[in-house]
């Protein structure tokens, strides 16, 4: 079982270090070092621990979301067990490169083995809670770009790209929300898959994974329509993640405070939200997310050497740390699930 897990963690660990070498090679050719050294040595670090403590919390209420919805559709879940999985969600969402699903297929997976619950039901409570976020980014991608509009003179390349990311967004919410409310799009998506690995497995018998799947899609629509009939519960949820949005969003502010600026509202929103949708369409992996989050506050008129700062900063609280305890949460799972 270890050998056949090895070559997985090989694999992100190689991405790590090519990732990091490609911001590196940015790093060298094109940021001052004295500038750089200069603002980041004026970082306040109580204000700054303060970030991971508040990032921390945010999870807490997108777990809270997710277990208001699980225990809607009558998938009873301890606050622990959820924080725990949405945890494990993010350590998938964090090291591999995908349209942002990862993370969702893991949980809903990892969570119906180990209570039993029907996968379907599960699922429906990811998706639904993937909308709302969703459509938050898109809300507040506009809103950071119409005030940028109004404060700032950008150049025709520059307006494309910020234009194209928001175009991706609200594509990508409306996919997720098709298939969602579509039973016929999601047969055609199963059927697709199916001939998919059929091209290059003769041989596989796609019958039972037809009939398992195709039973699983049924309870997640039928769970999708009971969501839609309680607005109660959809608006608690949206609650919990307008929260856990307004903390995550926070920790790109206070590190702005934590190196004695004040933060630029309409930067801060279009950079906090092109990072999001980066690791949304599988664009994010490590090294570029940095690069265009530098690269975005400069084109809006930040200093460089703030803007590195900020970003380093700020990605060493959403990204590695991130990572460790999500990697802390996965592996907690996992002894637990063997053990069982």
């Amino acid at each position: 079982m270890i050998s056949q897990k090895k070559p997985k963690f090989n694999k992100i660990f190689l991405l790590i270090i090519f990732g990091l070498a490609i911001f590196i090679v940015y790093f060298v050719l094109f940021i001052d070092l004295g500038n750089f050294i200069e603002t980041i040595s004026q970082t306040n670090l109580v204000i700054y621990g303060i970030c991971f403590i508040i990032y921390l919390i945010g999870i807490f209420f997108s777990s809270m979301a997710w277990r208001s919805l699980l225990n809607t559709l009558d998938v009873k879940i301890t606050s622990k067990k959820a924080y725990l999985f949405t945890w494990v969600g993010l350590f998938f969402d964090t090291v591999i490169p995908q349209l942002g699903l990862s993370g969702d297929v893991i949980k809903t997976y990892l969570l119906s083995k180990s209570s039993n619950e029907d996968t379907g039901k599960i699922g429906a409570a990811v998706i639904c809670q993937k909308l709302v976020v969703m459509t938050v980014t898109v809300v507040t991608f506009s809103i950071g770009l119409i005030i940028v509009l109004f404060n700032y003179t950008l150049e025709p390349l520059t307006m494309f790209f910020i234009t194209l990311f928001l175009m991706l967004s609200v594509i990508s919410l409306f996919l997720v929300y098709y298939l969602s409310i579509k039973p016929k799009a999601t047969d055609t998506l199963l059927h697709f898959i199916t001939r998919f690995i059929l091209f290059f497995r003769k041989k596989w018998d796609s019958t039972t994974f037809k009939q398992q799947t195709t039973e699983t899609l049924g309870n997640f629509h039928v769970s999708i329509n009971e969501l839609k009939t309680k607005p109660r519960i959809l608006v608690l949820s949206s609650i919990y993640l307008f929260l856990n949005w307004f903390f995550d969003i926070s920790v790109m502010f206070l590190v702005f405070v934590a190196l004695g600026h004040s933060a630029p509202a309409a930067s801060v929103l279009i950079v906090y939200t092109i990072s999001g949708v980066l690791q949304a369409v599988g664009l994010g992996i490590f090294g570029v997310n940095e690069i265009i989050m530098v690269s975005t506050f400069s084109v809006l008129g930040l200093p460089v050497g703030l803007g590195v700062s900020v970003t380093l900063l700020t990605r060493a609280v959403t990204l590695w740390f991130r990572l460790i305890v999500s990697y802390g949460a996965f592996q907690y799972i996992s002894i637990k699930m063997a053990k069982k």
